[in-house]
């Protein structure tokens, strides 16, 4: 569930101990300008971990799931007790005491097989609350919304990135860009992402972002307006947030309750109590209690 985490380390003794790590390899120095002052950067790495030592702190950068497939993708479920292994597993690699890991970034999603084409999904996700979604690039199978706000809402096939691993693999994803959302999540240190109780925070959160799409649902009968882009810009653009919501409500009451948001929804909630389960350790190999 949780993919790229980057946190912050400020107390000195912990910096010197993680830094001075024969684990760690040496990748190059950088220079940036803070307050008009030129620093140097130092950065290390180990596997797909990134660490970079400023002045008066440290930071770490990666994706949790990759290091937990030693590097190579990911593509596969990355189940929540995986997750905090892996974290457990950094702890212990690098000493770190995780109550002093402050997070700056996350991002966390959940990848699902939905009823239809990923491509024709992607295409018809229109907004994210009052955010239109975007194509950051000529593929017609990733959009984002909200790229200049502290959070950010990606969805793409999965598939496409990583074909011998996945097909028709849908990925919706927040990332966020400010600690405060983090925060405002209940979440303050790595610790947290050790504790169970946290990750129901992280589903809470995503699955709300998911009921703040707005999404064409082009099976259903309903006016055209609802599927046309201008109608929905023209009520933003006139100032009327209320009428957005309104008209927005009235579309998915129009379109019934089995409609293609509801039912990516139910599928995305049996994909995360998939990840919820527990592993069992067995005699013979590790089997998913469901």
């Amino acid at each position: 569930m949780i993919d790229f985490v980057k946190i912050k380390i400020t107390d000195e003794a912990l910096i010197n101990q993680v830094w001075s790590n024969e684990l760690l390899i040496y990748q190059g120095k950088s220079e940036k300008r803070f307050d008009d002052e030129i620093k140097e950067l130092v950065t290390k790495s180990y596997k797909n971990l990134y660490f970079t030592k400023f002045q008066n702190r440290l930071e770490i950068k990666g994706s949790l799931h990759y290091f937990f497939n030693d590097g190579l993708h990911n593509a596969n479920d990355f189940k929540i007790y995986d997750c905090i292994q892996t974290i457990e597993q950094i702890k212990e690699l690098f000493k770190l005491d995780l109550n002093k890991c402050k997070l700056i970034n996350l991002e966390y999603g959940v990848n699902v097989n939905p009823i239809i084409p990923v491509v024709d999904l992607v295409q018809n996700l229109i907004y994210h609350e009052k955010r239109q979604f975007t194509r950051p690039t000529t593929h017609f199978n990733y959009k984002i919304a909200g790229n200049e706000a502290y959070k950010q809402v990606k969805a793409y096939d999965k598939s496409v990135q990583f074909p011998n691993h996945c097909n028709n693999i849908f990925r919706f994803e927040i990332k966020t860009k400010q600690a405060k959302f983090i925060n405002s999540l209940g979440l303050f240190t790595l610790q947290n992402l050790t504790e169970i109780k946290q990750f129901d925070t992280l589903i809470n959160s995503l699955l709300k972002e998911w009921d703040n799409v707005l999404l064409f649902d082009k099976s259903k009968a309903v006016e055209d307006k609802f599927f046309n882009t201008n109608f929905w810009e023209e009520i933003l653009k006139n100032g009327n947030r209320n009428k957005f919501n309104n008209q927005k409500r009235l579309y998915y009451k129009k379109l019934g309750a089995d409609n293609l948001h509801i039912n990516i929804k139910k599928i995305m909630q049996a994909k995360i109590n998939h990840l919820k389960s527990v592993q069992i350790p067995t005699t013979i190999n590790l089997e998913t209690a469901h």
